[in-house]
């Protein structure tokens, strides 16, 4: 009579069952850690100076299959504000002018230079693959 597969290979049928037990332990200690905590605020978004009225800025993350079950890492010129879940928006106030928006999704990074006019407010949409734009 035939070995089962794992046997002839020298793998015992309680060792796997152990390694792929520990093996779901660490990804899902790993995703808690790493992904779930970094939602909501990360640093403070940039801060007006009072040189120039400062306009209420949206950063809204398109919702989208792609990417829907981690957080979106919103980056503002260059620091790690805010993380979103898709179609969720973050409010803050910043001085108008040019200033670079972006995200880390995964193991995705986009980055664009958008320029925050006088109006009293704008949105700024970020969305897989590598969409940003000013809402008009």
């Amino acid at each position: 009579m035939r070995r089962p597969f794992l046997e002839r290979h020298g793998i015992s049928r309680n060792t796997k069952g152990k390694s792929v037990k520990r093996l779901a332990l660490v990804v899902t200690v790993l995703c808690l850690g790493g992904c779930g905590l970094r939602t909501g605020p990360i640093n403070k978004p940039p801060t007006p100076t009072g040189v120039e009225k400062p306009v209420r800025v949206t950063v809204s993350r398109i919702p989208s299959v792609m990417g829907w079950p981690v957080p979106m890492i919103v980056t503002i010129d260059g620091v790690e504000t805010y993380g979103l879940w898709s179609g969720q928006s973050y409010s803050f106030q910043m001085e108008p002018g040019e200033h670079l928006f972006g995200y880390f999704l995964g193991f995705n990074e986009c980055n664009k230079f958008i320029r925050i006019g006088r109006k009293p407010s704008q949105r700024i949409l970020l969305g897989p693959p590598c969409r940003i734009r000013a809402a008009d």
